[in-house]
């Protein structure tokens, strides 16, 4: 495998420190995205404490990885998209992931399986959440220069991160039982999503300072 794969989470790790120095700056929807970025470090920690004492099995992580990782995020879309959907829909549509998430490891997928079903659903709620932002945006037309602008940064991230998501998780199962290649393809492909993913991540917490600091100035 090549280094990325076995270092990607470096990226995450820069977002993380980027955001720990910046974090006072953050308004309150950049720092449920910090949130997200801290409880994916706390993740990858783990994740390397428990392949190396406890077992090669990392399968059960996933199952407490998936809900806790999309709450997160389904808190963040309902910050950015109130006013344009209401915010108990989208609480309505979490809780009902979340209740599934229960379900799942219970009834369908074992602990010791990838949690491929709750993968690819909270993939595609976080993907239409993605595509909702840009409705709204466009709607609105309130943006003048949308680059400048660190929540489609971050909802672009998103929306790039979780479409090939979807795919990656969905179809799992199938990739493994096709060849080791095709396993081997994916993983590294998903790996450089990873670093693009928080890197995109890290931009959108510098611009989130400038961005500040320009208004401040018009004001």
């Amino acid at each position: 495998m090549p280094w990325y794969v076995h270092f990607n989470w470096l990226t995450n790790l820069l977002a993380f420190f980027i955001g720990l120095l910046l974090y006072r700056n953050f308004p309150k929807e950049i720092k449920t995205v910090f949130l997200f970025v801290a409880f994916g470090v706390l993740t990858e920690t783990y994740i390397k404490i428990h392949f190396h004492f406890i077992m090669r099995n990392g399968m059960p992580i996933g199952h407490f990885y998936f809900p806790i990782a999309i709450l997160i995020a389904g808190f963040f879309f309902k910050q950015i998209l109130n006013g344009f959907i209401k915010p108990a829909w989208i609480m309505a549509i979490i809780v009902m992931y979340e209740m599934y998430c229960i379900i799942n490891p219970v009834f369908v997928q074992g602990l010791f399986q990838y949690p491929s079903i709750t993968g690819s659903i909270g993939a595609l709620l976080l993907f239409l959440f993605s595509v909702a932002y840009f409705v709204k945006v466009m709607v609105e037309a309130k943006i003048k220069k949308l680059s400048a602008e660190p929540l489609i940064w971050i909802n672009s991230a998103f929306l790039i991160y979780y479409t090939v998501g979807f795919f990656y998780h969905s179809l799992y199962n199938l990739r493994t039982t096709a060849s080791m290649e095709v396993a081997h393809f994916a993983i590294k492909f998903f790996a450089l999503l990873n670093l693009l993913f928080y890197f995109i991540i890290s931009v959108a917490f510098i611009l989130t300072v400038n961005f500040k600091r320009t208004h401040a100035e018009k004001y």
